[in-house]
């Protein structure tokens, strides 16, 4: 897997949750995500793995990646001034012959790819809402990236109090249903849709290419996939949940 040692352009720090952006023209597709490392590798192998993440947004210059500091690696990746990351990698959200009304769900940090699914879609002239669930208002400060979005906290610091679901409407009134989160929620968005539903599962990942086997995901008649290679987009049907 080659990657490309980039400098990064900006930073912003947005509730629990850092942004930053660097060039990169693209193409990505909504629900890829990137492999990531601290930009002194081979230098130091310390973390040795690198962390994927989603792709938040691209406008055809720059590319921009969110991400949620919960380790060592995560920790140097949010204070460098270079970073190594990949092509974009893994299946994305399919909008093909989509014409709306489109739910678009985000849970916590699986808000990361809707920001630049959200752009695809009015791209196209497709119509769609969105919903971001978060633990409380400090999270849910990314949600002013969304003009629009209905919110919910657990704790009812912000908007309605409960789960991103408690924020939509019946999933059934909506063509297409896109979510990325936790995967308990992710389960919850599969059975209250009804029709097209794609899901970004959140699985841990040691190579992002398939070699590892460390972010399977169990899919109806198959045994297990890797979310990696397979993913990490599924169509809700094939996942066995």
């Amino acid at each position: 897997m080659k990657f490309y040692s980039v400098p990064i352009e900006h930073r912003e720090h947005i509730g629990g949750y850092t942004l930053f952006s660097y060039r990169w023209e693209g193409p990505v597709e909504p629900g890829q995500f990137a492999m990531a490392r601290f930009g002194r590798f081979p230098y130091t192998l310390d973390p040795l793995l690198a962390r994927p993440l989603s792709f938040y947004d691209q406008d055809g210059e720059a590319t921009s990646l969110l991400f949620e500091v919960r380790g060592r690696g995560t920790a140097l990746l949010d204070q460098a001034d270079k970073i190594e990351v990949t092509a974009p990698l893994g299946r994305g959200f399919d909008v093909n012959g989509i014409d709306g009304p489109c739910a678009l769900l985000g849970g916590g940090i699986g808000v990361a790819p809707l920001k630049i699914l959200g752009r695809r879609l009015e791209a196209l002239g497709v119509p769609y809402d969105t919903f971001l669930g978060f633990a409380d208002a400090g999270t849910a400060e990314i949600s002013r990236d969304f003009p629009g979005a209905r919110v919910a906290t657990m704790d009812g610091s912000a908007g309605v109090r409960g789960t991103v679901l408690d924020a939509a409407p019946p999933l059934e009134e909506y063509a297409a249903v896109y979510a990325c989160g936790p995967n308990p929620m992710l389960a919850a968005v599969k059975r209250a849709a009804d029709g097209f539903c794609q899901l970004s599962v959140e699985e841990r990942m040691g190579c992002g290419n398939g070699s590892c086997n460390a972010c399977v995901v169990p899919v109806e008649g198959r045994g297990y996939v890797r979310s990696c290679v397979e993913g990490p987009v599924f169509e809700a049907a094939t996942l066995a949940w």
